[in-house]
């Protein structure tokens, strides 16, 4: 299912952060813009060579989401696979107007309810936008080393590889009649309770 010529889709999370904006550039829903410098990584690791990959990890089936780029990892290949509850499960809802924040839950990604539903729907045109013609069973999903500021950190659709293609070109493959400057995504990541979360998403196609 191609995108139409040069009409622009921002999609934003059902699941509190902001509605769906159709027409307008990348949404950012996160008003807090916090400069505070945070310690990167204990790693110690510098510069964009080291990445995370959302193969298999001794933490379990949710996935590594010690870093942002783990998170980040464990969320696109979720969509690729089109498995909106563990997709919902690496997701959250940051903190804002006086509410915590709220990470995904069971309860909240794997129900019946409307907000699940929509959830399910969302991921799922996500998912026919961000997988490759030929996908490998599984996707290797490997996501660069991003600076985190505040507990916040922001991946680009090129800093996201799928089966070796950058996210940005793999959603360009499925757009008609779009340039490649016409194309902008951007998943921001947080810390929830001590672990990383999904947190807010912009796509722009046009």
């Amino acid at each position: 299912m191609g995108m139409t010529r040069s009409k622009k889709n921002a999609v934003g999370w059902i699941v509190g952060i902001c509605v769906m904006a159709a027409g307008s550039a990348l949404v950012g829903c996160s008003a807090d813009s916090t400069k505070a410098e945070d310690t990167k990584s204990t790693k110690g690791t510098k510069g964009p060579a080291s990445t995370a990959s959302a193969t298999p990890s001794p933490k379990g089936q949710s996935g590594d989401q010690s870093t942002a780029q783990g998170a980040v990892a464990t969320w696109v290949t979720a969509v690729v696979e089109d498995r909106p509850k563990e997709a919902c499960l690496v997701m959250a809802t940051p903190a804002g107007d006086g509410s915590p924040a709220k990470p995904g839950t069971e309860a909240r990604c794997g129900g019946k309810g409307p907000e699940a539903q929509q959830i399910k729907a969302q991921i799922h045109r996500m998912h026919t936008s961000f997988t490759p013609d030929q996908p490998k069973n599984p996707p290797t999903v490997k996501v660069a080393e991003v600076p985190v500021t505040g507990k916040k950190a922001t991946v680009d659709g090129e800093q996201i590889t799928v089966d070796g293609r950058t996210l940005k070109a793999i959603v360009l493959s499925h757009s008609t009649g779009v340039e490649k400057d016409q194309v902008g995504i951007r998943i921001e990541a947080g810390v929830v309770e001590g672990r990383w979360y999904v947190t807010n998403l912009g796509l722009s196609v046009g």
